[in-house]
């Protein structure tokens, strides 16, 4: 059971009720192996032609908080709609990004459009209404609110967006849960990677371990999204890619990029042919990608940048 001090959402109007014969009704909710019957909004909701969902842990660092601003801002400016779950911490960094640039943001709420949770979010989530809009499956906030609503929540963020990205996440984790469920229904899905040691992030690790695909940048996920790229960071992976094998690259990562310069590898394929542990091939190869010098593919090899 959850419990929370109560803060009501201030809306302009009263929420209205969709249902799938509506104009506004979202179509990649028809994915859903249950997709809900109605949904409640608060605000209108912008066309997700071009959508990123961006999800993480709401006991998130600073550095995580920055790192998902500075990315909500990117992306929002050029012109994705940010999609979150409205949440403490990387949910709620995710709308402010957004909201800072004029961009416009979704939220996705597990609890009804009357009273926010968390209670400190209810001038968020009202300045959301005012330029995007908040969504709910329930009218009315249950009582007692119970936890299993905000899984079912989490598979509305995973619809939704054309795109995930897990900032970070804990391996036991909302954020996890909607990144399993994107994947079922073929989105995209990013992970941002996390250092070994901080238990917040070890969810990311395992998405990036199992194939997910790396986010350093907002430049990774415009790349899938039908976006242009964001100027200065484009230019920033350009130059990296210049770097040389000698540019003072650890011997271990100049030697895994190496094998990766030979054309699409596997890590397993690394790992033998360096007789290197498959753990320090993974770091090695999370250097690289987050250096620019080589990318993931879709099948989980790697190659080199240029090759």
């Amino acid at each position: 059971m959850l419990s929370f001090m109560s803060a009501r959402i201030l809306l302009n109007e009263a929420p209205r009720r969709l249902t799938r014969q509506c104009p506004e009704w979202p179509q990649g909710l028809a994915d859903l192996a249950e997709p809900p019957a109605q949904l409640f909004v608060g605000g209108q909701l912008p066309p997700l032609a071009h959508s990123v969902a961006i999800v993480g842990t709401r006991a998130a660092d600073e550095e995580a908080c920055r790192f998902t601003r500075q990315l909500a801002r990117e992306l929002a400016q050029a012109g994705a709609v940010i999609v979150s779950g409205g949440a403490a911490g990387i949910d709620g960094e995710a709308h402010r990004g957004a909201l800072e640039v004029g961009g416009r943001t979704v939220a996705i709420l597990a609890l009804g459009l009357h009273r926010a949770y968390p209670a400190q979010h209810a001038p968020l989530f009202a300045q959301i209404a005012r330029s995007g809009a908040l969504l709910c499956e329930t009218e009315v906030q249950p009582e007692p609110a119970r936890g299993y609503l905000f899984l079912r929540r989490n598979r509305l963020i995973a619809a939704l967006a054309d795109t995930l990205v897990v900032v970070q996440a804990p391996y036991k984790s909302g954020a996890l849960s909607t990144a399993r469920e994107a994947k079922r229904l073929k989105r995209h899905v990013f992970a941002v990677p996390a250092a070994p040691w901080d238990l917040r992030g070890t969810g990311c690790l395992e998405l990036l371990r199992t194939g997910t695909e790396i986010c350093s940048s907002a430049a990774d996920i415009l790349s899938v999204a039908g976006l242009g790229r964001p100027a200065r960071v484009g230019a920033a992976r350009k130059s990296r890619k210049n770097v040389s094998d000698n540019d003072g690259l650890a011997k271990e990562v100049r030697s895994v990029w190496r094998v990766a310069r030979n054309g699409p590898v596997h890590p397993d394929q690394i790992s033998a042919t360096l007789d290197m542990p498959a753990a320090e091939v993974q770091e090695a190869l999370l250097t690289l990608l987050l250096l620019g010098l080589c990318r993931q593919r879709a099948d989980g090899t790697y190659v080199a940048c240029g090759s």
